[in-house]
């Protein structure tokens, strides 16, 4: 047994050793799937075989057990790249298209920071889904600080996975991105604005030319199947890449598995794919008979999407300029699953909730760290389980390449009160490397990980009084949710109260319950459980859930039972409910004191709120996009699709007062009225 001078003496040249490894930035791969739910995968004791993600994270890999991001996906991309919390970040909800918001340009992105001098001079890569604001240039991937990629700006929703470009965007030339430029995208969309056209399938290529970062529209093939074009851009990418001049960055963005699901292609490349691991799942006898079913499709497109990452890894690997020992991948979801109707496309069991709401469901998704840095350190697998949110991931780059905040390696990185005393990245690294409850209390003592989370959906200009809704504090093991009833997406404000408890309820495809009843006890939690084994106990569990089972079953079937119903504010031990299966009983002395602790930290945090509406922002992109999106529709073709919220005006969002668009809807509603008359 080593001694106390011993155990320090230890860990202290357990640091240094880390320290040094740190003096040389790593190479970062970045992939991320959109909508993807803890039920939607294998590993995390889902229904869905996903045995390449498996392969990934079952050794010498860090499994991020408790990764939260925000409720919906603008905002948690937002969060990322400005390693802010949404609601500070300056977009805490999502972005329609060519709508005037977006993250608060005053914001430096981490991405610019990696390819400064102070930063390593990273060589960056965007591929897929942007989605944090296309209305002007500083928002835009080649003035932050991507100098190659492959990119859509709107959301994985407005596109499918077999695309269509709008040709008169390829009369747009390579050139720098201006505000001008912006523009001109704009018009040359708008000069054919019918709702198959509006449905901004434009696509842009970044590219370096004698140093300057220019971008041009991108005719992608119709029969091509949009992940293939990103994955092969992505190994060109890396294929060149030589680390011992410069190190890289690349962030890839899936749209998989956003909702329109699409049915993948059946051979890739010359070779057949085999979607039998999906059909055994689901007992379907033949790959066109899973894609007519729901949840086969689903886990067939995640396959497909799957065999893309792995290509990726097998070239990083492959490429002999590349160090992989000093290259660390992530593979992780912006959200929670998505819901059509109230009915879930994918999976959070047993989580309550799916995205856009703050229960866990909504917020609480699968995420590993892999590669060769990740094997540096941990000789299997390592459940991590403390908090990781979205935003810290900024944070995380930094503490990796070396720039400290403040300092003299790089005055742009300046962290606010919500990261600026954390060290997640030397906890990973101290807890996945020690053994013993002692020197994992040293790691918490010397590295603190986050303790506590929040999240909060605001609404209207932080100059006037903006109203808080959709929010959730973690601390002390508790978690207080606030108006859990209210998504974050574009279409929901505190003024459509009318909103059913959707978020209440525990669902997936072909289920719904509105409790935590027997039912979803033996069909959604116990199957679960099984799966996951002995992990499920610190991840998953619910104590409360269990003490019913065992002690009293009448309740759990008690739809009226206390602990199951809505209320304003909702308080769960969330270190024993994991699941948020009993809220606490407010009327306790003690837990009310609790709920007023997390709810006074709430309201303090409203103070730095920054509101995506700001004096600069431009009502004419919304003005202009709402009024071309009418006159697209004189025959009254695909009327629906324009109502359901493409060009989604200001106001419902909380703000009209930006403009004034009362003819304009009034025009309209007429239209669309006489449509379906």
């Amino acid at each position: 047994m080593l001694s106390f001078v011993q155990f320090c003496v230890c860990m202290s040249t357990w640091n240094a050793a880390i320290l040094l490894a740190q003096q040389t930035p790593p190479n970062i791969i970045w992939m991320w799937f959109d909508d993807l739910g803890i039920g939607d995968v294998s590993f995390m004791g889902g229904d869905v075989p996903t045995p390449i993600l498996d392969s990934l994270v079952v050794d010498k890999a860090v499994k991020l057990n408790f990764h939260y991001t925000e409720p919906v996906c603008s905002a948690s991309r937002s969060a990322f790249l400005t390693g802010r919390y949404a609601f500070k970040s300056g977009l805490n909800t999502a972005v329609a298209p060519m709508i005037g918001w977006g993250f608060n340009t005053a914001n430096v992105l981490f991405t610019e920071i990696l390819a400064s001098s102070q930063g390593n001079n990273y060589n960056n890569m965007i591929l897929g889904k942007w989605h944090v604001g296309r209305d002007r240039a500083s928002r835009l991937p080649p003035n932050r600080g991507f100098q190659a990629g492959l990119y859509t700006p709107t959301s994985s929703g407005y596109y499918d996975y077999f695309p269509t470009a709008s040709v008169s965007l390829l009369d747009l030339q390579l050139g720098p991105v201006t505000d001008q430029t912006v523009q001109d995208a704009r018009d040359a969309i708008f000069a054919n604005p019918r709702a198959s056209t509006l449905k901004i399938r434009d696509t842009y290529a970044i590219s370096s030319v004698n140093g300057n970062v220019y971008q041009s529209p991108e005719q992608l093939d119709a029969t091509e199947y949009l992940e293939d074009a990103l994955v092969d851009e992505a190994k060109a990418f890396i294929a060149e890449q030589d680390d011992s001049q410069n190190p890289f960055f690349v962030y890839y963005s899936l749209w998989t598995p956003h909702a329109p699901l699409a049915a993948p292609p059946l051979v890739r490349g010359t070779a057949p794919v085999s979607y039998s691991a999906c059909q055994e799942a689901y007992d379907l006898q033949t790959a066109e008979s899973c894609f007519d079913d729901v949840r086969c499709l689903f886990c067939a497109q995640l396959h497909y999407a799957s065999l893309g990452i792995q290509d990726i890894v097998d070239e990083a690997q492959a490429n002999a300029n590349i160090d992989w020992s000093n290259t660390v991948l992530i593979v992780a979801s912006d959200n929670g699953p998505g819901a059509s109707n109230q009915v879930s496309e994918g999976s959070a069991m047993p989580l309550k909730g799916h995205k856009p709401y703050v229960f866990e469901g909504g917020i609480r998704t699968p995420a590993f760290m892999f590669g060769g840095l990740i094997e540096s350190f941990t000789t299997s697998q390592c459940n991590y389980n403390e908090m990781v949110h979205i935003s810290d991931w900024y944070h995380i780059f930094m503490d990796m390449i070396g720039v400290t905040a403040n300092g003299a390696a790089n005055a742009n990185y300046n962290p606010d009160a919500d990261h600026s005393d954390l060290s997640i990245w030397d906890n990973i690294q101290c807890r996945c490397t020690s053994s013993g409850q002692g020197q994992l209390r040293q790691c918490n003592n010397n590295n603190p990980p986050r303790e506590e989370l929040m999240t909060m959906r605001m609404c209207g200009d932080a100059s006037a009084d903006p109203q808080m809704y959709a929010a959730a504090i973690i601390k002390d093991g508790y978690k207080l949710i606030v108006n859990g009833k209210y998504g974050a997406g574009t279409d929901q404000c505190p003024s459509a109260n009318n909103l059913p408890n959707v978020a209440f309820w525990y669902s997936a495809p072909g289920q719904t319950y509105y409790t935590p009843n027997s039912a979803y006890y033996f069909n959604a939690y116990l199957p679960v459980k099984t799966r996951m084994g002995h992990i499920f106990n610190r991840v998953l569990k619910s104590a409360c859930l269990e003490d019913l089972r065992q002690n009293n079953p009448a309740a759990m079937d008690d739809a009226s039972y206390a602990p199951f119903q809505y209320d304003e504010h909702l308080l769960y031990d969330i270190a024993n409910d994991k699941i948020e299966a009993c809220a606490l009983d407010l009327s306790v002395a003690a837990n009310l004191a609790k709920k007023d602790e997390l709810l006074a930290l709430l309201n303090a945090a409203q103070s730095d709120y920054d509101s995506p509406y700001s004096a600069a922002a431009d009502p004419s992109v919304a003005y202009a996009a709402f009024q071309a999106m009418i006159e697209s529709q004189p025959d009254c073709t695909d009327m629906d699709y324009v109502v359901d919220e493409v060009y989604l005006p200001p106001w419902a969002d909380g703000n009209p007062a930006v403009v004034d668009y009362t003819t304009l809807w009034s025009d309209f509603v007429d239209n669309y009225q006489s449509c379906n008359n």
